[in-house]
């Protein structure tokens, strides 16, 4: 695999901003080609003491997200879903309101439709990588590779980077077609093992250090096995998780996202005490409207008191965590996490 990358080196860092390139570094935007530092495209992952300590929130302007699954910068968070459940929409909505220095957007095997529409969306901060579904499976690993690479040298320079990976399932797909190509064996759902190093060679480069950070959020297409290779492998090499569900996307719920069914393990380093526990007791209510729901749907309605206040607040918690498109400022989420918590204690 690692023969995918050569000791090539391509124009990245500041002069690929507000561009959108290919796999080989060649301009898809219709600009001139980019000049300027040439950048080694073999992956470094800072070694454990060069790595800096995660201590502050990056705040994603998704009021879900910055208010019960708050991303530390320099994490690594896997957003998991089905086709359908909107993972594309609440990409765009990270990207837009995300508090980063700059953005880089790696599309590997993305539809041609979705990937001119990333590159028209772009703005001065944002960089786009693409190599579509018809490229060949070495240019969409090496697209992966290129966007990586791009955002190592801007961390290098001191930037605080959010790097997009969509999608991991996608990368893993053509890891594979080249693993088994080579001779590989086959392991556990068709994928060799080298594919598994791969994806934690890929992902171990983000991270924050001294200088700046890198903070990662991919996509993995996820039916809802947990015996998937791919979804298994990302849980555990990733902070954190983001799981869509479908009927939520199906109902207009936007973003679509499965709270009890999502964790951030950055969040208790980040977030502040008062934070925490407003996050902990909604999550908690949350909890107890789900077990309730079926004897809900029977016409029974329950006794405790608990309960009933929470039913009682059951549609201001859904206002709370539905948003349209536009971003929201985290002091905001924070004020209304916090007025939710006192509803439920009155």
């Amino acid at each position: 695999m690692r023969a995918l990358t050569p000791q090539r080196r391509l124009c990245l860092g500041a002069c690929a901003f507000g561009r959108a390139l290919d796999a080989l570094g060649a301009p898809l935007d219709g600009g001139p080609p980019l000049r300027g530092r040439r950048v080694s495209l073999e992956l470094r992952s800072p070694r454990p003491n060069e790595r800096a300590a995660i201590g502050e929130p990056i705040w994603t302007g998704v009021r879900v997200i910055d208010g019960l699954l708050t991303i530390g910068r320099g994490a690594r968070v896997g957003i998991f879903g089905a086709p359908g459940a909107g993972k594309t929409t609440l990409l765009e909505s990270l990207v837009d309101g995300c508090a980063a220095d700059a953005i880089v957007v790696a599309l590997t095997g993305e539809r041609g439709r979705e990937a001119q529409h990333w590159i028209a969306q772009r703005n001065e901060r944002t960089t786009v990588v693409c190599a579509t579904s018809d490229r060949p499976a070495s240019e969409r690993v090496l697209a992966a590779h290129v966007a990586v690479a791009h955002a190592q040298a801007l961390r290098e320079r001191g930037l605080d980077v959010l790097l997009v990976l969509d999608s991991l399932a996608r990368f893993a797909g053509a890891s594979r077609e080249i693993a088994v190509a080579s001779g590989e064996s086959a392991g556990r759902g068709g994928f060799p093992p080298s594919v598994f190093a791969e994806l934690a060679r890929l992902v171990e480069v983000a991270g924050a250090v001294c200088t700046g950070s890198i903070t990662l959020i991919a996509t993995v297409l996820s039916d809802g096995d947990d015996r998937d290779p791919v979804s298994e492998a990302a849980r555990s090499i990733l902070d954190g998780h983001i799981a869509l569900s479908v009927a939520l996307a199906q109902a207009g719920w936007f973003p679509a996202v499965d709270v009890l069914g999502s964790t951030s393990r950055t969040m208790d380093m980040v977030a502040s005490e008062p934070h925490l526990r407003d996050a902990r007791a909604l999550r908690h209510t949350l909890s107890r409207l789900d077990r309730i729901k079926d004897a809900r749907s029977l016409g029974i309605e329950p006794a405790d008191g608990a309960a009933r206040a929470a039913i009682a607040i059951e549609s201001q918690i859904g206002n709370y965590l539905r948003q349209g498109r536009g971003s929201c400022d985290h002091v905001v989420t924070l004020s209304q996490l916090a007025r939710l918590i006192e509803l439920m204690e009155e």
